[in-house]
């Protein structure tokens, strides 16, 4: 499916199909498979609404079946995407690599899982990225939980080489675009909620008002 023609930015939202069992697997350790999976499908409704705020048109890279997607995420994007590689590293150039070749000039890639990452953030993201050739949102466990290019300046040496679900992630990306000659600017960093003490610390900045809580469509 072609890009909306009249739209030069987008923004991809990586996300799993919410089959219990297979979303938030640490976190259901403690809090059980149930809870996880609705936790999780809260925290996509609330990154699906903030996306739509921006007023730019949102593309769903999926990971599973499209089917197993609840219909008012389907119906929330300009497309949906398979995700494509045996890797986040491989599945994230991919669909950079697709969103380009298909005609995008910005093209900014987050995470399903974050609460603080907003409307606001957003915004900023983009408005950062007209300065910069890479714009990256790091997360509290060392990782990023957002990561954006222009098309003229998207590499994919950025992505290899990578430990995945590490401490050590977002140091080595920063290093390899300083290799290649990018410039990046960060973002304030943010925590996203992969175990209980994420929730519990999530839970008391926010207090009562948990953003996340009632976005489920």
């Amino acid at each position: 499916m072609a890009l909306p023609s009249s739209n030069d930015k987008l923004i991809a939202l990586f996300v799993k199909a919410p089959v219990l069992g297979r979303v938030k697997t640490r976190l259901a350790n403690d809090i059980g498979k149930q809870a996880a999976c609705e936790l999780y499908c809260q925290l996509v409704s609330h990154a699906i609404n903030n996306a739509l705020a921006c007023d730019i048109p949102l593309v769903i890279c999926h990971d599973g079946s499209r089917e197993d997607m609840p219909e008012s995420w389907r119906l929330s994007a300009a497309y949906c995407l398979a995700q494509q590689g045996a890797d986040l590293g491989e599945r994230m150039v991919a669909a950079f690599s697709k969103l380009f070749t298909d005609g995008a000039s910005q093209v900014i890639l987050i995470g399903s899982d974050i609460p603080g990452l907003d409307t606001n953030y957003l915004q900023s993201a983009f408005q950062l990225l007209a300065g910069y050739d890479v714009v990256v949102g790091p997360a509290l466990d060392g990782g990023y939980s957002l990561i954006g290019f222009h098309q003229q300046s998207f590499n994919p040496g950025l992505f290899k080489q990578i430990p995945w679900s590490t401490d050590q992630v977002l140091q080595l990306t920063l290093s390899a675009a300083e290799r290649t000659g990018l410039s990046v600017g960060l973002l304030p960093t943010l925590r996203d909620i992969d175990t209980r003490e994420d929730l519990l610390a999530l839970e008391q900045e926010y207090g009562e008002a948990k953003p996340w809580k009632g976005s489920q469509e």
